[in-house]
């Protein structure tokens, strides 16, 4: 990841992270920002990912960043695009990979959909993003 590409679309995600957070307090159904919907607003400002690069070239390196500088994951706000599950319905979850660095931890396991929704609140409700990129 270039650093360039990264606070390129650090503030998308903050915006992201605003606009869920809004919607949540308004108490609005939340749009899911999938991994192709995110490449599509890194495009919009020049930075061409695929929705299976973008997690490794740009979400991961956020991740670890944020996680860092102790702060909520914001690589948490983006899913994969919900499929139907005849048992459950759609399952929102983030990509595999997401899991690695809180199994690495000892935090959570692969597929541990509680604990990826926690991350998730933390990073929508975080009041004080700042407005310019912290790295």
């Amino acid at each position: 990841m270039s650093l360039d590409d990264a606070r390129t679309v650090y503030p998308i995600l903050v915006q992201i992270a605003q606009d869920l957070a809004q919607a949540a307090r308004d108490r609005r159904t939340a749009v899911w920002i999938s991994y192709d919907d995110f490449c599509q607003r890194c495009k919009e400002v020049g930075v061409k990912e695929t929705p299976r690069t973008i997690a490794t070239k740009l979400l991961k390196p956020l991740q670890a960043v944020c996680l860092e500088n102790s702060l909520p994951d914001l690589s948490a706000l983006v899913i994969q695009k919900p499929k139907a599950r005849s048992d459950f319905g759609n399952l929102l979850r983030p990509s595999d990979g997401w899991w690695e660095v809180y199994v690495t931890r000892g935090e959570a396991t692969v597929g541990d959909v509680p604990f990826w929704f926690k991350q998730y609140q933390a990073a929508r409700d975080y009041p004080e993003w700042p407005e310019s990129p912290f790295f």
